[in-house]
C-alpha cells in the first residue's frame, strides 16, 4: 500500500514536470517564431554618451532616444507638451511648468520636478559654453512642489524665447546622482541596457509618457566600420536593417538603392557642408586663403559623380529663417599667399571616404600643393578642434533648427567654435550677444543674418553645398510614421513589421 502511494506520488510529480516542460517549450517556440522587434544600425557614438552634449547627428539621435524635454514639437513644428502637461507664463519674468500625472522613470520610480532642476543644473555646470543660448536667459530654477518647475528669466519672459529653447533635446531630463548621469534609468523612449566600446543596446521604456507597443523593443547600435560608406554598402550588409546618413552619395549608389526597392526617409535641405578655419590658421593669413579658395574652387570637379546636394551660396539654405536675400560680398585677394600643404580634417561620417579625395584634389588644383586630408573619429573631433593642429575642418552641420538663436550659439559661441571670432570687426561672439538682447525675434533674426554674412565675407567660414538628412530601411522596417519635419529618424517612430 505504501509503495503504491509512492508510485502515485512520483507519477504526479512526473506529470507536473512534463506540464512545466511543455509550457517552457511553448514559450521558447513562441520566442523563436516571433522575433524581437529590433532595429540594427550604425553610429559613431562617443564612449561617454551624454544627451546634454550634442556635437553630431549620432549625439542628437541618442539624446532624443534616451531623454525627454518639458515641451516638444508636433508634426507641424508647433510647440506641444512632453513631460510637462501644461505651462503658464507669469509676466514679467516667470514661466511655470506642471508635469504630467504619474510620470515615471524607466525603472518605475516617480519623476519629480526636483529631478528636472538637478538635470538642468548639471547640464549648465558641465557645458557652460555650449548651452549659453538657454542658461544666459535663466536667473533661477525652483520647485514649489513635486510636480511644478518654476523658471525665472533675466529678461522679459515674452522676449526670452525660453519655451522654444526648452524643446531642444540637450535640455531634456536625465537621471542624476552625485553629479553623474545614469542612462540605465531614463525619461525617454529607451534606456541603455548594454554598452561596450563597439556596441550600445537600447531597450524600450514601457513607462515612457508616449510609449507605443509598436515601437522597436530593442535598438542595437554599432560603430561605423573605418573608412566605410555605409549607404554604399548597405545593400550587401547582412546585419544592419536601417542606416541614417545623408543624401550626399555616389550617383550609382542611389540608382542601386532605388532598384533594390529600399524605403527612404529624407528631409529638405537641412545641412551645410563647409570649410571652417582653425584659430591657428587664421593667424597665418588663413582668412585670405579661404576667400581665395571661395573664388577659385571648381565645384563641378569636386562634386563629380555625386548626387543629393545643392551648391551653397550662403551658410543657411533658402527658406530658412536666417537665409538672407542679400548675397555675401567677397573681397578676393589678387593671389593666394604662399603656403605649404594644407592640413584638412574630416570627421568620420557616411560620406567622409567619398569626399576625402575630391576635396583634396579640388584644393590641390588651386594651391598646386596636395593637402593632407585626414579622416578623424567623431569622438575625438572636439579634442582636435581644441588643439587646433590643423588648418581647415571640412564637415557637414545641421542648420534647420527651428530655434535659430540656439543654432547660432552652437556655431559661434561653443568652445571651440565652428565659426571662430577674432578682434573687431570679426568679433562675432560679441555681436551675437548684442543681437540676443534685441527686443523681438524679428530684430534678432535680422541681426543674426548680418553676422553670418560678415563671417563668410571675412573668410571665417566657406559654405560649399547644402544636403539633407537621409535614412534607408530594408524590408521589414517601416519609416512611414516619421514626419519629414523631424530633424532625424527617431527610433520611437520606426515600426518593425
Amino acid at each position: 500500500m505504501f509503495s503504491m502511494k509512492i508510485r502515485y506520488f512520483y507519477l504526479f510529480l512526473a506529470s507536473l514536470v512534463a506540464l512545466a516542460c511543455n509550457q517552457v517549450c511553448a514559450a521558447n517556440k513562441e520566442r523563436i517564431s516571433t522575433p524581437m522587434k529590433s532595429v540594427r544600425t550604425y553610429m559613431n557614438f562617443p564612449n561617454d554618451i551624454d544627451p546634454a552634449h550634442i556635437l553630431s547627428m549620432a549625439d542628437l539621435e541618442l539624446s532624443v532616444a534616451l531623454a525627454s524635454p518639458l515641451v516638444t514639437f508636433d508634426q507641424e513644428r508647433q510647440i506641444t507638451s512632453a513631460l510637462a502637461e501644461k505651462w503658464e507664463i507669469i509676466p514679467p519674468k516667470t514661466i511655470q511648468f506642471k508635469l504630467r500625472k504619474n510620470l515615471a522613470w524607466s525603472d518605475g520610480t516617480p519623476i519629480l520636478a526636483e529631478h528636472f532642476k538637478l538635470s538642468l543644473e548639471r547640464a549648465r555646470r558641465s557645458y557652460p559654453n555650449d548651452l549659453k543660448a538657454l542658461f544666459e536667459t535663466i536667473e533661477s530654477i525652483s520647485t514649489p512642489d513635486s510636480t511644478t518647475l518654476k523658471i525665472t528669466t533675466t529678461t522679459d519672459i515674452q522676449k526670452s524665447g525660453i519655451l522654444l529653447k526648452l524643446t531642444e533635446p540637450m535640455y531634456s531630463l536625465l537621471a542624476v546622482k552625485d553629479g553623474k548621469i545614469d542612462l540605465s534609468k531614463t525619461s525617454g523612449p529607451f534606456s541603455v541596457s548594454k554598452q561596450t566600446n563597439s556596441e550600445v543596446v537600447l531597450k524600450a521604456n514601457t513607462r515612457w509618457y508616449s510609449y507605443n507597443e509598436n515601437m522597436p523593443q530593442e535598438v542595437v547600435v554599432r560603430h561605423i566600420p573605418k573608412d566605410t560608406d555605409l549607404v554604399e554598402h548597405f545593400q550587401k550588409d547582412d546585419w544592419a536593417n536601417l542606416v541614417s546618413g545623408s543624401s550626399l552619395m555616389q550617383t550609382s549608389t542611389l540608382q542601386n538603392l532605388e532598384k533594390a526597392g529600399f524605403k527612404t526617409w529624407q528631409r529638405s535641405l537641412d545641412k551645410v557642408f563647409s570649410l571652417y578655419p582653425s584659430k591657428t590658421f587664421l593667424k597665418k593669413n588663413g582668412a585670405n586663403i579661404l576667400k581665395g579658395l571661395a573664388a577659385k574652387i571648381d565645384y563641378d570637379q569636386m562634386m563629380s559623380g555625386m548626387s543629393g546636394y545643392s551648391r551653397a551660396e550662403q551658410f543657411f539654405p533658402r527658406g530658412y529663417e536666417l537665409w538672407s536675400t542679400t548675397s555675401p560680398k567677397m573681397s578676393v585677394p589678387d593671389s593666394l599667399p604662399k603656403l605649404g600643404a594644407l592640413k584638412i580634417i574630416i570627421p568620420s561620417t557616411t560620406y567622409a571616404a567619398s569626399l576625402k579625395e575630391k576635396i583634396g584634389s579640388a584644393i590641390a588644383k588651386i594651391t598646386n600643393n596636395k593637402p593632407e586630408v585626414e579622416i578623424v573619429p567623431l569622438s575625438s573631433l572636439n579634442d582636435r578642434m581644441k588643439l587646433g593642429n590643423y588648418d581647415l575642418l571640412a564637415t557637414g552641420i545641421a542648420v534647420a533648427d527651428p530655434n535659430f538663436e540656439g543654432a547660432m550659439s552652437f556655431f559661434i559661441e561653443r568652445e571651440p567654435a565652428f565659426i571662430p571670432s577674432a578682434d573687431s570687426p570679426n568679433d562675432f561672439s560679441a555681436q551675437l550677444r548684442t543681437a540676443r538682447g534685441l527686443p523681438t525675434s524679428k530684430d534678432r533674426a535680422i541681426k543674426m543674418k548680418e553676422i553670418v554674412l560678415k563671417a563668410q565675407e571675412a573668410g571665417h567660414v566657406l559654405p560649399l553645398f547644402h544636403f539633407s538628412s537621409l535614412a534607408i530601411a530594408k524590408p521589414g522596417i517601416d519609416l512611414s510614421q516619421v514626419p519629414n519635419t523631424d530633424e532625424t529618424v527617431l527610433f520611437s517612430k520606426v515600426r518593425v513589421q
